[in-house]
């Protein structure tokens, strides 16, 4: 921390980790619909590979977003 300034309010702490996670949210979605979606959209079906790395990473975005939210403060 920066020395002159002053502590974040828990509200503004809650309101950052908020942010966070549906930021964590938004990117995790849209990496599983551009994986599906894009292949489908140009007439071509969705690669395994592409796909299984899109769930994984889906998945982890969101279980980092849920562990940001378990953070939130009374």
């Amino acid at each position: 921390m920066a020395t002159g300034t002053k502590p974040q309010s828990k509200a503004a702490r809650n309101e950052r980790r908020k942010a966070l996670a549906a930021t964590l949210n938004a990117i995790s979605v849209a990496l599983l619909a551009a994986a599906f979606f894009q292949p489908i959209a140009t007439g071509r079906p969705p690669d395994s590979v592409l796909s299984a790395f899109a769930i994984l990473v889906f998945v982890a975005l969101q279980a980092a977003a849920h562990y940001v939210l378990t953070k939130l403060e009374d």
